[in-house]
């Protein structure tokens, strides 16, 4: 078995440098952004911590700020924390920006911002003070994306800087004076929100509450509270074998664990379509598909682990983190058949996960229908999955 895990590693680090190479030679042979941009999301696919150290330092080169966004964007996908370091040194490089907005560096505004969400997206703990001395600006863009990344890092240590936040973008506009941190007040309320599980009105509340529990407070499992985490946009049904390149372009894979190593499960953020929870869990995977009846039980069994309930949206609970539609009619924009998935999903934060199997002329309705509802969407080719559609 150690022989086998050995030959395996070997693979994968000659697939990264094979993969870095062929980046080299196709930034050098770009001619314009587009190639550029390609470049790099083709690298992003191997979620590999070198790809990201070889776009950190794309980000300090001569690059276009549309190609750095594209490969701090990247760097979130690849999704590694120890990536973050080098993610941070960067930011500190953008010295009077973090503290006031400046209209002749448009471009750098919007490379800060990418570094930031990024940052978040990577789950990188070691960049909470950073994070949080960032909401003590004038930069109003930069302290949005802030909050955000916070929110997704989910550390308590950023409370009192966002309680302050909160405070001061909820303040009363006197005298016809503009608040200009008003904009950020449901950045800060959706951040708190997620940290803590608390849902508090006012931020007298919030400050009540948090004076009650001090430092002592530790967040509850991010999974435990419903809803998907926040970097996953994208998703994918497949009941075959393989496909591992494929299946790397998506956030969120639904599977069957038994046809995939575990050194193959830990490159993805899979949920098993069949088979034993425990199992499932222990082989790497980040969660199981399960009867609605079944998800309160198996949330005090595996209070980490990512539910996704198959059948009734009705039986969903604040234990679900997302339900799978199957069988939308996307030519139909039918009340009966949407409303219940709505209804999840806006009293229990419930992902909605919808699969359609159409054919190629109805592809643009089906998506149509999930982005006007809020939903996720997946066209997939037949019906038991056993084929895979690249995005």
């Amino acid at each position: 078995m150690r022989a086998l895990v050995a030959v395996t590693l070997l693979l994968m680090q000659d697939d990264i440098e094979a993969k870095l190479k062929e980046f080299a030679e196709a930034m050098k042979a770009a001619k314009a952004d587009p190639e550029r941009v390609a470049a790099v999301q083709a690298l992003a696919q191997t979620r590999h911590l070198k790809a990201a150290q070889k776009l950190t330092q794309l980000l300090a080169g001569a690059y276009s700020e549309t190609v750095k966004v594209a490969a701090a964007d990247a760097i979130g996908k690849i999704g590694d924390p120890k990536a973050g370091p080098g993610l941070q040194s960067l930011l500190g490089t953008f010295g009077a920006l973090l503290t006031s907005e400046n209209p002749k560096r448009l471009g750098d505004q919007k490379v800060a911002e990418a570094i930031v969400r990024a940052v978040g997206t990577i789950r990188d703990r070691s960049a909470v003070k950073q994070l949080t001395d960032l909401l003590i600006s004038n930069n109003i863009p930069l302290m949005a994306e802030a909050c955000r990344s916070l929110a997704k890092i989910r550390d308590p240590g950023c409370l009192p800087g966002l309680l302050k936040l909160h405070y001061a973008a909820n303040s009363p506009e006197a005298g016809g004076a503009t608040n200009p941190r008003k904009p950020l007040a449901p950045e800060t309320i959706a951040a708190l929100r997620r940290i803590t599980g608390q849902n508090h009105a006012t931020p007298d509340d919030w400050n009540k509450w948090y004076r009650t529990v001090g430092r002592m407070f530790v967040p509850p499992p991010e999974e435990s509270m419903g809803g998907l985490p926040p970097e996953i946009q994208t998703f994918a049904v497949y009941s075959g074998k393989g496909e591992l390149a494929a299946l790397l372009r998506f956030d969120l894979v639904l599977v069957d664990p038994e046809n995939y190593s575990k050194e193959e499960l830990s490159r993805l953020r899979a949920i098993a379509l069949t088979g034993d929870p425990k199992a499932a869990m222990d082989k790497g995977c980040a969660g199981f598909v399960v009867d609605p009846a079944q998800a309160a039980d198996l949330r005090k069994k595996f209070p980490r682990a990512l539910l996704v309930i198959r059948g009734d949206p009705g039986a969903a609970a604040s234990s679900v983190n997302a339900v799978l539609a199957e069988g939308l009619d996307p030519k139909k924009n039918d009340p009966a058949a949407l409303d219940p998935y709505k209804d999840a999903r806006s009293r229990h934060d419930a992902a909605i996960l919808a699969v359609f199997v159409v054919e190629k002329k109805d592809e643009a309705a089906a998506l149509k229908l999930a982005r006007d509802n809020g939903f996720l969407a997946y066209i997939a080719l037949d019906r038991d999955y056993s084929s895979l559609r690249a995005p």
